[in-house]
């Protein structure tokens, strides 16, 4: 555990270092994937679905907020309807703008599950976005998270159903035909009810203050996606995939205990439970302590430094001893000893002289100062 959350904060360090950059990064993938995907399941416009348009659309739109990428790719889906017909084209754009009505009126800033969630229907793993959008965002995230999943249904009815649409005199009637064949869709409807039940649900418990309220969150927002589906199953005759529904729905709790760890990592088993009062209210506090672990900084320490340091005293005194040995090699007796600076003698002989003379004269003090005492 130690392990994973100093790379925790390793990972989060490297983050807030850089944001600008791995933000941008992500923007532009997305819009790449969003783009290749409408490009791959309508593409009833061959100028349109050239990779070299999707990449410079990907690179324009990563210098952009989020929403203009949502808009790009509205943009690109009604380009390619128009060649089916102008009709549906029109109702389609209705379609879009009702919605970015609701989108800027109630869920400003999350473009990004607008644009999730049909990338996630198209790779089969829908049931990750309304749980971890019950985890990192408000309630209202239930709204983008419906609108992405009736753009993936209308994309799937343009790629199924464009001949027998573009085989229907007038456009009254092409339109009349795509609107019965989207919202018709019972299977459409049951899978937004369970997306906005499980995401309110997961948002719901999460918030609540019982022990390990992210993994029960994550539980019930998986038993909330299989009980809601396999009853409009039951009851509208929709033929679920229940291995498709199980196993995404796996996927989804695995995704929880990952955000979990990320966003809300506490230690229960050092629970506090506090309480007191003032002049008008009782307070019953429950703290919980986060688990979190500093990196740990490496300090490099150079060993040549000492050696070099040492090389270089050694050199000088060298230096001084040869210029000690000039000085009274030319003058003939040596030079005299300034103040604060040491004598460096010529060898080790006169060093040892020094030394004894100085101890015989240390003790013959001595024993002045004796005699002098008695």
């Amino acid at each position: 555990m130690s392990e994973l959350l100093v790379l925790r904060e390793k990972l989060q360090q490297f983050y807030a270092d850089q944001s600008l950059f791995v933000n941008k990064a992500l923007q532009f993938i997305l819009a790449f994937v969003s783009f290749y995907l409408i490009n791959d399941n309508i593409g009833l416009m061959k100028a349109a679905t050239t990779p070299i348009m999707g990449l410079a659309l990907a690179i324009i739109c990563t210098f952009l907020p989020p929403v203009f990428t949502a808009l790009a790719a509205a943009a690109l889906v009604l380009l390619h309807l128009f060649s089916l017909s102008l009709g549906v084209m029109g109702a389609t754009a209705l379609i879009f703008v009702m919605m970015f009505i609701f989108y800027c009126r109630f869920t400003p800033g999350k473009a990004v599950v607008l644009l999730i969630m049909p990338i996630a229907h198209m790779l089969h793993i829908p049931y990750v976005v309304p749980v971890a959008c019950g985890f990192a965002m408000a309630p209202t995230a239930a709204i983008p998270i419906a609108f992405g999943t009736i753009v993936y249904y209308m994309i799937q009815c343009v790629k199924e159903s464009a001949a027998a649409i573009s085989g229907t005199d007038g456009i009254v009637g092409q339109i009349s035909l795509y609107i019965k064949i989207v919202f018709q869709n019972k299977e459409l409807w049951v899978t937004v009810a369970a997306f906005v039940i499980c995401t309110l649900a997961v948002y719901a418990v999460r918030r609540m203050s019982v022990d390990y309220a992210w993994k029960f969150a994550a539980a019930v927002g998986a038993i909330a996606n299989i009980l809601v589906t396999v009853a409009g199953d039951f009851v509208f005759d929709i033929h679920i995939s229940y291995g498709m529904l199980i196993g995404g729905n796996c996927i989804a709790i695995l995704v929880g205990m990952i955000l979990e760890f990320f966003l809300f990592s506490v230690d229960y088993s050092r629970t506090e439970h506090i309480q007191y009062e003032d002049d008008e209210y009782y307070y019953y506090v429950k703290a919980v302590p986060k688990l979190a672990i500093s990196a740990p900084k490496k300090t490099v320490k150079r060993i040549n430094e000492r050696k070099k340091s040492a090389e270089s005293s050694k050199d000088a005194q060298h230096k001084t001893v040869r210029k000690t040995r000039t000085e009274g090699s030319s003058t003939g007796r040596r030079p005299p000893v300034r103040s604060g600076e040491t004598r460096v003698l010529g060898n080790t002989d006169e060093l040892l002289l020094a030394k004894s003379l100085q101890d015989e004269l240390d003790i013959q003090n001595i024993l002045k100062k004796e005699l002098g005492d008695r």
